[in-house]
């Protein structure tokens, strides 16, 4: 589980360090960013959830 998280946490961080050249990849960035942090939340309290 912690490896996932991980790998969710460097793939923002990637996205967070893109130049932004124009809105059209603002708006990638954004999308990105905010789709990965959903499935950070999901994947932190889903497991807790279960039980």
């Amino acid at each position: 589980m912690y490896l996932l998280d991980g790998l969710i946490v460097l793939a923002m961080t990637f996205f967070l360090v893109l130049p932004m050249t124009d809105a059209k990849t603002a708006r990638m960035k954004l999308s990105a960013v905010s789709c990965l942090g959903v499935l950070l939340t999901v994947s932190v309290i889903a497991p807790r959830l279960m039980h």
